[in-house]
């Protein structure tokens, strides 16, 4: 089929790949009056914090908490190893696959073993 002659070729020049799109929110944003989510402030706000590995294929022996345990302001502190009981992470979004079967869900463990695979992965029990 030669798209040339195609009278539905237009649509592919109009929408095709490489095509601008108009934004609304670009003149908010160059303004500097865009609003993010790290800008909502809430009473009672916690942030988290996650410890990724500093050694690519590393084995971790053990994780020393007591000193982030005693720093002010801190909630808790949580290793894979204080997580184990509450099983994998769980997709709580019913997805189907196009044919409408349920999409399938491997476990997820909500930290990875005991070896860290990559600098910054996250660090394990």
């Amino acid at each position: 089929m030669n798209l040339q002659n195609d009278p539905q070729s237009l649509a592919l020049m109009k929408f095709g790949i490489g095509q601008p799109v108009p934004r609304s929110e670009d003149p908010m944003l160059v303004r500097g009056e865009g609003r993010y989510t790290d800008d909502v402030k809430l009473a009672g706000e916690a942030y988290a914090v996650m410890v990724r590995s500093r050694v690519p294929h590393g084995v971790i022996k053990s994780i020393d908490t007591s000193a982030a345990r005693k720093m002010p302001g801190v909630l808790g502190v949580y290793t894979g190893a204080d997580l184990a009981g509450y099983g994998t992470l769980k997709c709580i979004v019913p997805f189907k696959n196009r044919d409408g079967t349920p999409m399938k869900q491997p476990p997820r463990r909500k930290t990875p073993p005991r070896r860290s695979r990559s600098r910054s992965s996250p660090c394990p029990p």
